[in-house]
């Protein structure tokens, strides 16, 4: 136990011996910060108690006494105030009890009328006040700042306590999702749930975690995508479905990757990718309204971006020959592709298919040289087993992804494949690369298949990277930055705050 926590279980002894209680069920509560300072130049103040008090609540945050009158920092979810606490505004010895007791990050309720001080700073001075949630640990570094980036991580309440601007990213992130969600709604789309413990992990080239389930005496996995549930729905009469979804896929941990995220996917019978793309520039647009900024004028590390539409379409195969000078037309088998890739110096296994490899080739190579917003569409029919073929080009698929600030993939859609036996015949395809050892391959689902064969309408999908896009949105260069508790290898023993 460390010193200062022992400095504060005698303080707490204190509290309690004076016959406080230090840790009561129920407070009262007239006004927050915000609601105070907004009407502290009103003649009367809205919403006094019985006695005809202001009462507000919050954690202390400085402390700064002078014999008989000390101020007092405090701060709730609205904003920051001051206490300005008079020795003889208060019932005798109450004075005394409060400073011997009382510590930075303890919760206080203090009841009293406005005041100003010398300085003109806007105060509240208690006639009552009383510790609330006595706190035994100290803040962070002293109360000046956390900064080291893995504590931050991992005790993210202090990182919250000690850092504003992650408030306000979180804040910023939960607007997004709000932003979505009203979008899709105002859209005519469904929100709906899907399984996240599923027989077969299927729906995108992952590798899925595993856990098994006692009462079935079954493996199960957890969701990589919500896709084929989607869709299904579609089968069964939503015309337009979406989720937002929280899928875990077994993968490397970077600034961009974790294993455990959340995304939007959405469905919509009756479209098609380019009019998918439209409807993209518009979401964007909105969610980038709906925490106050200019879609054309967002900083991202560095870079100024401009999400105004329409935004630019490009090939695949034409920026991949634009930044490499390779044509993947002529990677026509996967010795060819590994021999290709591994000339480039990209990184690849003995056992990936064809089309991992590719994308490995697109994603060393080409996507870090992409800064602003840009639809990639068209790309080779391998690269995905559920997309449509374009009619008029059956080796290039009606897909895009919206690629920005040099290398995020914010953003993936296709018009959907709705041939049931072209849709098997790709998932056997899958199949024989998975056994083949490509392990991120996706699965056949009989389910999906069996569903399909009853018909599936003319449809486009897409998937959005929410920690990704809200990355961007809000100048976060690591996706753990968007996240509340990523994911950590876990440490022996408890860290001291």
């Amino acid at each position: 136990m460390i010193a200062e926590e022992q400095e504060r279980r005698a303080r707490l002894e204190r509290l309690k011996a004076a016959g406080h209680d230090p840790y009561p069920a129920r407070v009262a509560r007239t006004h927050t910060v915000a609601d105070f300072l907004a009407q502290f130049d009103q003649p009367d103040v809205d919403g006094l108690n019985a006695d005809g008090e202001v009462t507000m609540v919050g954690r202390v945050r400085a402390i700064r006494r002078h014999g008989g009158l000390s101020f007092v920092r405090f701060e709730d979810g609205t904003g920051e105030g001051q206490l300005m606490i008079r020795k003889d505004a208060l019932t005798e010895g109450a004075y005394a009890t409060l400073f011997e007791t009382l510590d930075v990050g303890d919760f206080v309720e203090a009841a009293g009328t406005k005041g100003t001080t010398k300085t003109g700073e806007r105060s509240l001075i208690p006639s009552r006040i009383r510790i609330i949630a006595k706190a035994i640990l100290p803040l962070p570094e002293k109360w000046h700042g956390l900064s080291d980036t893995e504590k931050r991580f991992r005790k993210r309440e202090l990182d919250l306590i000690a850092n504003p601007s992650v408030r306000a990213t979180f804040k910023a992130r939960a607007a997004i999702v709000t932003a979505i969600r009203s979008f899709f709604d105002g859209h005519g789309f469904l929100e709906v749930d899907t399984p996240i413990l599923q027989h077969i992990a299927s729906g995108a080239n992952a590798r899925p975690f595993v856990t098994h389930h006692e009462a079935l005496d079954e493996e199960l996995y957890l969701r990589i995508a919500p896709e084929l549930f989607l869709k299904r729905l579609v089968v069964g009469g939503f015309e337009r479905v979406y989720e937002i979804a929280r899928c875990f896929r077994n993968e490397g941990i970077d600034f961009s990757h974790n294993p455990e995220f959340s995304q939007v996917e959405a469905y919509a019978s009756y479209m098609e990718y380019e009019e998918l793309m439209g409807l993209m520039e518009e979401l964007l647009s909105h969610m980038i309204r709906a925490i106050g900024k200019d879609p054309a004028h967002i900083e991202f590390q560095g870079d100024v971006l401009n999400f105004t539409g329409p935004l630019p379409r490009v090939a695949y195969g034409d920026v991949i020959a634009e930044h490499t000078g390779i044509d993947i037309n002529l990677l026509t088998t996967t010795p060819i592709a590994l021999k290709t890739a591994r000339e480039h110096k990209v990184d690849v296994g003995d056992t990936d298919g064809i089309a991992t490899v590719i994308d490995q080739i697109f994603k060393k190579l080409v996507r870090p040289n992409i800064i602003q917003p840009v639809f990639v569409i068209d790309y080779p029919a391998f690269a995905t087993p559920l997309a449509k073929r374009k009619p008029n080009d059956p080796k290039r698929l009606e897909m895009f992804q919206l690629v920005v600030g040099r290398g995020l993939e914010v953003m993936k859609a296709f018009t959907e494949l709705n041939d049931p036996i072209d849709q098997e015949q790709r998932m056997d395809e899958q199949e024989e690369a998975r056994e083949q050892g490509d392990d991120e391959a996706q699965r056949r689902d009989d389910e999906f298949l069996n569903a399909m064969k009853h018909g599936m309408p003319p449809m486009a999908g897409v998937g959005m990277g929410i920690e990704r896009i809200t990355q961007v949105l809000t100048n976060s260069h690591n996706i753990k930055e968007v996240i509340l508790f990523p994911t950590l290898r876990s440490q022996a023993g408890d860290e001291s705050a």
